[in-house]
């Protein structure tokens, strides 16, 4: 659903989801990604026998020339499972030493973390459907979004119109998990 008017995109929890299938799909450590209930995403990421589990929620995207800033919102503290008595003991020792912070440098340089919040850098042409619905908002342009009961509601700072969507290329993301095979642009 648009809203020139409102300046705002919904995208309903049936695109959501095959745009979580897709998220999916592309990144290898991660098991699942779900639309909560209630609010925001739930995440399972697997690493090195670890999952961890995440409920958050999408808050701003900032558009820049080259790369797309990101904030997302933890809902809960992280949930770490694994089977290993040692990560177990590290895990626990973790939680009581340093009260569950990540220390500085444990995290790839594009991300960081202050309190609640995860703030992130891609390289713009990695995320697809940001340039499908917003390749012709201004650098700098911000979206909020909020993720509700499976409804994800982007709120941009310009007016946008039909024409602004590139509707062949976001069909074309939305149907490449169904087909299996990425068509050249």
């Amino acid at each position: 659903m648009f809203s020139s008017q409102a300046k705002q995109l919904i995208l309903k929890e049936k695109t959501v989801l095959l745009l979580c299938q897709q998220a999916e799909s592309r990144v290898d450590q991660l098991k699942s990604l779900q639309t909560h209930p209630e609010e925001g995403l739930t995440a399972t990421i697997e690493h090195q026998k670890v999952l961890v589990q995440l409920h958050f929620t999408p808050e701003k995207i900032t558009l820049n020339q080259d790369s797309l800033e990101g904030e997302i919102r933890l809902l809960k503290s992280p949930q770490f499972e694994t089977e290993s008595i040692v990560y177990r003991s590290l895990i626990a020792g973790w939680k009581v030493f340093l009260g569950g912070k990540i220390p500085n440098g444990a995290l790839p340089k594009e991300v960081r973390i202050e309190k609640d919040k995860i703030y992130y850098t891609f390289p713009r042409n990695q995320l697809q459907v940001a340039d499908a619905l917003f390749h012709s908002l201004k650098n700098g342009s911000a979206l909020l979004t909020n993720l509700k009961q499976g409804d994800l509601i982007v709120e941009t700072s310009e007016t946008l119109s039909w024409n602004d969507f590139k509707l062949q290329n976001l069909l074309q993301i939305l149907t490449t998990k169904w087909t299996g095979v990425e068509t050249e642009k």
